[in-house]
């Protein structure tokens, strides 16, 4: 919504006909049920032996030597795990203060937020947007080490990323929903930080914050963060409508990263916070002004909304392209409330729904949401064992099926070498078999500074020779947009799927006139996918290796067939063992997908390379990956 004078009215329109913000929330007959049904016990069984724990821990310490670490190592763990423990603490004690009338809580809310308002930033060192820490430069009088403070600390509590907005967010939330049994001296700290730490630089910058002009998950996470806080704490509608105005061309941003499919290439667990916050924003907005501005009625966020169900191989399983996690529970709230929205939207099984302290951020939205926008109707949904869906945008396969051999699910992927949180990974696939993932992407690696910076394609994980994917004359793929598939064709159909794409462009070999991936998996009898990959040089090639990644340790079963067993699937690689060496390779990676302690996780990967033995100018490799009793 482009026209302000259109927000000030819908404003108008609110402040007649709305039902104020976040009524749900401060409903007390929806806590009632909260307390007392069997539908939340466990989620109130887990937030309330938190806080037990909690009670008795000391408020962590955010020490210098944290906070410097990331500009002197690159490391962000050591840091962020201390914050994020603040917001854990922050969570689970306003919960607590809206389940149960021990005014424990509350006391120990208080001094939570009274910490965070103590704290140096809100934004993380690895959010400061290249403004070091610590500068090397000449050092002023007295100073030992050579180095001296950047030149205007004072700017740090003012810059304004991703978690301070959150955290902006949060606090107006909380204190909507609990100020009136806190101590006014917390109240009032709270609100004067919010706005001097976050809305007052938002309102004061005469020229944009980058985030805002991005098309990706920063745009609505701090635009949405920032308006949704602007909603709690701005009553004027002189000084709040240019903030929402500001937040909806941001929000546009974020949309347009999008195309009509509404498929997310940043990965599941991008979208579980890009478009969840955007949901969280957009929903408080269409209560702040009376249902006036629906963002929920354009069709494009109805197709993103419909993405999160074509994401999950089996269970809690992802497709992990790009920064994605292998393993991705779903936030409740927020999936159960799209539901509501839009029929056609599919809730995976309520197994696999995120705990309280499965978000190792911490993240207050979500959390608080996960009982007030969970609905026990949606309570047995799963998603269908048999789906299959072609994203022309994205250009992504993703398909699950069910036959004699169990069920599977395969997805693979176009695309170009220049998305949001990008792997070099043109025509990478992953092929999972009776919930156990055979041929993997690795998803996600350890979230460094280096990882973000000029070296990213020296990680494994981003780089093509950690993706199932041709290496050419000793070649791996190339980032940027330039180097992307051309998809040829692509077909769903009950009996198989198909994908074929020309990657030559990827790899930027001046020699590779074409390569033509072919996928298909066939669905009426075993799941067996293959793999045909079709070579035109302008000359003989010095070496081609076909590549494809697996986390377990495959055993070659006679020539010409590699096993890859899991504890509930198996499957063979059946190759040209008469133009094919094959070799297998061990290693492992840092993933940044953390657990409820913050520790990264080494993930073991088997690397097998079938090396064409005599290269010619046009050749042509077919894999077949066939089922077999473990």
């Amino acid at each position: 919504m482009n026209n302000i004078h259109e927000i000030y009215d819908a404003l108008a329109y609110g402040d007649a006909h709305g039902p104020g913000l976040f009524p749900e929330g401060k409903d007390p007959g929806v806590w009632q049920t909260v307390r007392t049904s069997a539908f939340h016990r466990a989620m109130v069984d887990e937030v309330r032996a938190e806080a037990e724990k909690l009670l008795h821990e000391p408020i962590t310490a955010l020490p210098f030597s944290l906070y410097r670490l990331f500009d002197e190592t690159g490391s962000r763990k050591e840091f962020e795990q201390a914050y994020f423990h603040r917001r854990l603490r922050l969570n689970t004690f306003a919960i607590m203060a809206m389940i149960d009338d021990d005014p424990v809580y509350v006391r120990a809310l208080e001094d939570t937020i009274w910490a965070i308002c103590d704290e140096y930033s809100w934004c993380i060192p690895a959010g400061m947007q290249g403004r070091s820490l610590i500068i090397p430069d000449a050092a002023p009088s007295g100073a030992a080490d050579g180095r001296r403070l950047a030149p205007t600390p004072r700017e740090h509590d003012r810059i304004v990323d991703l978690f301070a907005a959150e955290l902006a967010f949060a606090l107006a939330e909380v204190l909507h929903l609990t100020g009136d049994r806190l101590a006014g001296l917390v109240v009032h700290r709270a609100r004067q930080a919010v706005r001097e730490r976050v809305l007052e630089p938002f309102m004061a910058m005469n020229a944009m914050f980058f985030w805002e002009r991005v098309s990706n998950n920063w745009a609505a996470v701090c635009a949405g963060s920032i308006g949704a806080a602007a909603m709690y704490l701005i009553d004027d509608a002189d000084m709040l409508a240019p903030v929402l105005h500001r937040a909806l061309s941001a929000t546009e941003a974020f949309l347009s990263g999008y195309g009509a499919d509404g498929a997310c290439t940043e990965g599941i667990g991008y979208w579980h916070y890009g478009f969840g916050f955007f949901t969280y924003f957009a929903a408080l907005l269409h209560q702040r002004t009376g249902g006036k501005i629906d963002l929920f009625a354009d069709e494009k966020v109805k197709q993103i909304a419909l993405f999160q169900q074509w994401c999950y191989l089996s269970g809690d399983q992802t497709v992990p392209f790009s920064d994605a996690p292998l393993r991705a529970p779903f936030p409740v709230g927020l999936v159960h409330y799209l539901k509501a929205r839009y029929a056609e939207v599919e809730v995976p099984d309520s197994r696999y729904g995120a705990k309280f302290t499965s978000d190792h951020c911490y993240r207050w939205a979500p959390a608080v949401r996960a009982f007030v926008w969970a609905r026990p109707e949606y309570a047995d949904s799963r998603l269908p064992d048999e789906a299959s869906r072609y994203f022309p945008d994205a250009e992504w396969l993703v398909s699950r099926c069910r036959t004699p051999s169990g069920s599977c699910s395969f997805a693979a992927k176009g695309g170009h070498n220049s998305e949001p949180h990008n792997h070099n990974d043109i025509g990478s696939f992953v092929y999972h078999l009776n919930g156990e993932t055979l041929l993997t992407d690795p998803g996600m690696g350890e979230y460094t500074k280096a990882y973000f910076g000029p070296d990213r394609y020296s990680f494994l994980v981003t780089r093509s020779s950690g993706h199932s994917v041709p290496i050419v004359e000793g070649g791996e793929q190339r980032a940027g947009r330039e180097h992307r598939a051309t998809v040829l064709s692509h077909s769903v159909t009950d009996a198989e799927d198909s994908f074929v794409l020309d990657i030559a462009s990827a790899y930027g070999n001046g020699g590779l006139q074409s390569l033509i991936r072919s996928f298909r998996l066939r669905k009426s009898g075993v799941a067996e996918l293959e793999i045909k990959d079709e070579y035109r040089f302008v000359r003989t090639p010095s070496a081609v290796v076909e590549r494809f990644v697996t986390p377990f340790a495959p055993q070659l079963v006679e020539e010409g067939r590699l096993r890859i067993a899991g504890e509930h699937g198996a499957a063979d690689i059946l190759y040209d063992a008469g133009r094919l060496d094959v070799r297998v390779e061990r290693t492992s990676f840092m993933s940044h997908r953390a657990n409820i302690h913050h520790r990264t996780m080494q993930i073991e990967l088997s690397l097998i390379d079938f090396t064409v033995r005599q290269p010619a100018d046009a050749m042509e490799l077919t894999f077949r990956v066939v089922p077999v009793d473990p």
